[in-house]
Parts: C-alpha cells; structure tokens; sequence
C-alpha cells in the first residue's frame, strides 16, 4: 500500500515532490481527507479518502497540474461532506479513459506485484495517445494503432503493452464501465526477428565513434543523420539556406520532405558542431555534395567502410532512424507522440495529438528529445576509443 504522510498542501510544496520507487500518498494538514498521490513516473493525482464505520472510501479527483489547488481542495470539501452525510455515490461515471485508468490502478492493481511495470508500460506507450477519449469512444482501430506502433520496432514490448490493456478493458467490463472490451479479437504480435533492427548500446557507440574516421562527405552526413533521426535523402539533400544557426533549427521544407510537409527539426550542439565545421570550408549551397551542385548519393561503398571501421555489421543505415525511435521512449523514457512529431511519420493533413506537437509552443519538448538523444550517444564514448577492426 502506498506509504501515508501529512503536510500542509502548497503550491509549491506539491511542484517539489519527486517520484519514488513506490507510489506514495501526502494528505493535507488543512482539509483531513484531501491529498495527493504520486506515482514513480512522477504523476500527481488529487485524492480524497474517507472513513465510514471502518469503511474506507477512496476517490481519485484528477490530475495536478491541469487542476490546481484551490480547485482540486474545493471540489474534495464538497465529496467530503458529501461522505460525512451518506449522500456520496460513488458512480461508474468514469467517462475519460484517464479516470477510469486510475480507478483500475487503485482497485485492481495497487497490490499487484508487477503493478510499476503495468504503470510505466501504460504511460509510456498508451496514455499519450488514449487520455484524452472518453472511455466509451475508444475502439479497436485505436487500439490496433498503438500496438502496431509499438510492435513496428518491439514485438515482444507490443505483446506486453496488449495483454496489460487487455487485462485494462476487462476490468472496466466488470465494473459496467463497458458493453464490449475494444480489445478483444487483437491477435499477439508474431515475435520472430525480421531484417530491420535496432542497434545495441555497444553498436550504436562504435558506429558513432565511426562517424569521424569516415571522410567527407559521408562522414559528418552518417554522424548527422544519426543525431537528427530523420531519412537519407533528407539529410543528403540538406542546403545551407535550410538552416538556422542562430535558433538551432534545419527547415526540412515541403518538397524534399516524404508526406509533402514542411518539417522543423532542432539541432542539437554536435549537430552544431558538425555543421559550422562544414560550413567554414563550404564553397556550394549544398551541406553534402560531392559535384558542388548536386546532393551526394551512392552511399555503399562508404556503407561497408562505416562497417568496417566500426565493426558492425548486417544492419541498414534506416535502422539508425529505428534506433533513434527506440532507445528515445523505451530507454530514455520521451513522449511518443513527440518522437513521431521528430520522426515526421504523419501523413497529409495533421490531426488529433500529432497536431498538438507540430504546433510552435511543442518545440521544446522535441528540443529535449534531441538533446537527450545526443547526450546519449556522447556518454556511450566517454569510456574508451574506438579501435579500428582489422
């Protein structure tokens, strides 16, 4: 059970806590009853606990810091003296995907053994895309979406990311929440390893290093390309006039982009680096030619000698991009929806919560993103040199 302690609920005591391994629960010192709970990912919740003839009743409010104190503790007297009168029914209203989530981690899984993996699997993977539908609106194309996002680059993540909403939607059948679970018939991913990949800590180290050993322009194209996470042909056919110094920010524009949309993409300090070495000695508008007037290509000969240099081997330089989508959200723990907004996986007119990221207040969060990822690859070198394979 969560561990229960009393403080005197601020603004900016609530801003300071921090997760722990386990969730843990802070009741007001002001209002007996009202507090507030905090999972290990960090997720605040407004609560209310009541006790009835050695009855416990606990409801979950909503979210902080979308509900600010004030509110969250005007609402919690109203459900309190509501209690204290037995006039408070609690009823299977839990409209929003995100209520009826936390009523679920509450009843069904606050004793599960396996309860912290349940919770990150769900934010990390489900929440972004989910929290925002009411619970009846949710159907199987939703769902098939995630899983099939998921199992894309982790069938095994994906098989464990549809049992647990399995399990999910069960419960709310239970509770009259739901008719029908949106998650029957949703076959298991087949888990055999086809050619596409994702490269090891250790492969993705050597390759880095790799990168500087390797001549213009294939060199620095490989190393960026890397770091940016976006295609070939893209960062092959970068121009001098894509790119702002000044703001840190290459303009992948409409024409050159896949889905025929202009694309944002953040540049993170080796990026920097890399170019304004580049540019120094650039003498065409283009980042990456070998003709000074045409975008480089024919990149096999210096794929095998990227191979050869650092030793890796049967992988394509695609799965660099795969790569960059993995160890952002299962390792570094980032958004999905915002690594897709990096990534550019929409296709014609935006909509729904990939709309929301491609708006210019977002850019931070695809800012933290990329330099998360750069300061990632950095770390995996600081422990030795690479030696040439031989």
């Amino acid at each position: 059970m969560p561990r229960r302690t009393t403080s005197r609920l601020t603004d900016a005591f609530v801003r300071s806590l921090k997760p722990r391994e386990k969730r843990y629960d802070v009741y007001d010192a002001q209002l007996a009853g009202f507090g507030i709970r905090v999972s290990p990912l960090g997720t605040k919740s407004w609560i209310v606990l009541s006790r009835n003839n050695q009855r416990k009743t606990r409801v979950t409010l909503s979210r902080y810091p979308q509900t600010p104190l004030n509110t969250a503790r005007q609402h919690a007297l109203v459900i309190l003296n509501e209690m204290a009168q037995g006039e408070y029914k609690r009823t299977n209203s839990f409209e929003r995907f995100s209520d009826a989530l936390q009523e679920w981690y509450l009843r069904d899984q606050s004793t599960n053994k396996s309860f912290t993996q349940v919770e990150k699997t769900i934010a990390l993977h489900v929440e972004p895309y989910l929290k925002n539908f009411k619970i009846r609106e949710i159907e199987k194309r939703d769902i098939l979406k995630i899983i099939d996002r998921v199992g894309k680059k982790a069938p095994t993540q994906a098989n464990r990311v549809l049992s647990f909403v399995k399990r999910f939607f069960t419960w709310c059948v239970s509770r009259d929440l739901l008719d029908v679970s949106p998650a029957n018939g949703i076959a298991k991913f087949k888990t055999e390893q086809g050619r596409d990949r994702v490269l090891s800590p250790i492969e993705l180290e050597r390759v880095y290093q790799a990168c500087d050993q390797l001549e213009y322009p294939f060199g620095p194209l490989y190393k960026i390309l890397l770091l940016t996470g976006q295609r070939l042909n893209e960062v092959a056919g970068m121009s001098w006039t894509e790119v702002d110094f000044d703001n840190a920010i290459w303009t992948i524009p409409s024409e050159r982009a896949k889905n025929k949309s202009s694309h944002l993409v953040h540049l993170s300090k080796p990026v920097l680096k890399e170019l304004n070495a580049l540019y120094e000695f650039s003498s065409s508008e283009l980042v990456f030619t070998t003709t000074g007037s045409t975008p480089v290509s024919g990149f096999s000969k210096s794929k095998r000698k990227l191979d050869h240099l650092s030793g890796v081997t049967n992988w394509r330089l695609h799965d660099l991009r795969r790569s960059f989508a993995t160890v952002t959200t299962e390792t570094l723990g980032f958004e999905p929806p915002v690594v897709d907004r990096i990534l550019n996986h929409v296709s014609g007119s935006v909509q729904g919560i990939a709309a929301v990221y491609q708006r210019g207040e977002y850019l931070k969060k695809r800012k933290e993103v990329l330099e998360g990822w750069a300061n990632y690859l950095e770390s995996l070198g600081q422990y030795g040199t690479l030696q040439t394979v031989s």
